[in-house]
């Protein structure tokens, strides 16, 4: 009885921290995407193909949070594998924007801010991956919660 405790107990701390870790993608993709898009094709700061790409990719990161929540809150493997592959592309995304990124601040004294910024980004979307990966591991194994 108290191994099950402490299973189920296990199971709601990862999704709660999936959630977190899905809010904070959630935050970051309004603000790294959408109104930055926004501010960028109103007040004409950057090329509008780019201004427009952005809040593109803000709304279709609005909805995957929403679909990933779904998915854990759901308990749907075939959900979380999918949310698991996105996650990957939108890793490899990040990696790629923070290379371009800090290249083009030159030597400027922020750089190494912004370096710091993207390498912490970088870490906690792994850990994200990987703690997907492993709820999904736990649900294959049989320790499923009822929401």
């Amino acid at each position: 009885m108290v191994s099950l405790m402490k299973k189920n107990f296990l199971m709601h701390l990862i999704q709660i921290l999936l959630t977190v870790f899905y809010g904070i993608l959630l935050s970051n993709g309004i603000f790294e995407y959408l109104i930055l898009g926004i501010f960028g094709l109103t007040c004409h700061i950057r090329p509008k193909y780019d201004s427009i790409l952005l809040i593109i990719l803000g709304i279709l990161l609005i909805l995957f949070v929403i679909y990933a929540l779904i998915a854990i809150w759901k308990n749907n493997i075939a959900l979380l594998f999918i949310s698991v592959i996105v996650l990957i592309i939108l890793f490899a995304f990040t990696l790629i924007k923070s290379i371009t990124e800090i290249k083009g601040f030159g030597m400027r004294p922020t750089r190494a801010e912004w370096i710091a910024i993207r390498i912490t980004e970088l870490v906690f979307r792994v850990i994200g991956i990987s703690g997907l990966v492993f709820y999904i591991i736990r649900i294959k194994q049989g320790h499923r919660l009822d929401n």
